[in-house]
């Protein structure tokens, strides 16, 4: 990230962030659609266009009664709340779902992000950041395609009916927030590039001129943090 620093200096252009509590990381939320860059898109839905996401975890009831079934299937939540448990249960205020897969139904194809502190089935520790889990059905049986130790917050479509994911990292060790860009590829999610970059000397959007040398940098410090997984 050293080498990062150096480049970001010179070479970054401004664009403004701002940061959910609890170490839950976003865009600012918008009623409209926006570009990487912040431009309005038009309401129709066409290749290309970007969809911001903010998920805040304050619904009370899932926007789909089939979100509720697909946790218990996974077995990552408590169905009933338990005294003596540290289990979160399967509730809105700690799951959220999002479909990506255009040509699949939502049982079939879906993105899990969960709430940062949260504690899963089986598990004692409380997740240090929100985390991102891509699920397909194969053979009857929901397997993990992709994990990110980040935030979704914004998909774009693309002509392959799978929406392209911008994912927000933050890197405690760095003190920098990144946004990076996923494509689907032989099955699954792969990185594409870094989009903007927040802290670590970093100031917003990355410029096209130099974008391919700083995403070789930020992938191997995503990897380094276990970020993908």
């Amino acid at each position: 990230m050293k080498r990062i620093i150096g480049i970001l200096t010179a070479v970054l252009m401004f664009a403004s962030c701002e940061d959910l509590p609890e170490g839950d990381v976003a865009n600012n939320a918008s009623d409209i659609e926006v570009d990487l860059n912040g431009e309005p898109l038009a309401d129709k839905i066409e290749v290309g266009s970007i969809s911001h996401i903010e998920t805040l975890f304050d619904q009370v009831d899932f926007e789909n009664a089939l979100d509720y079934d697909l946790l218990k299937e996974l077995d990552v939540c408590d169905t009933v709340e338990l005294e003596a448990s540290k289990c979160a249960t399967c509730s809105p205020k700690y799951y959220k779902l999002h479909e990506y897969n255009n040509k699949k139904q939502r049982g079939d194809a879906f993105m899990l992000q969960i709430k940062a502190l949260t504690v899963m089935k089986g598990q004692e520790v409380p997740l240090p950041m929100r985390h991102l889990i891509v699920f397909e059905r194969e053979n009857g049986s929901l397997v993990k395609v992709n994990g990110f130790r980040g935030n979704l917050i914004a998909t774009r479509e693309s002509e392959s009916g799978v929406k392209d994911l911008i994912v927000r990292f933050y890197i405690p060790d760095e003190g920098a927030f990144m946004n990076c860009l996923f494509l689907w590829k032989d099955g699954r999610y792969k990185f594409e590039s870094v989009e903007a970059i927040d802290g670590a000397g970093g100031k917003g959007s990355v410029k096209e001129s130099v974008k391919a040398e700083i995403s070789k940098e930020v992938y191997q410090t995503l990897m380094a943090n276990a970020m993908l997984f």
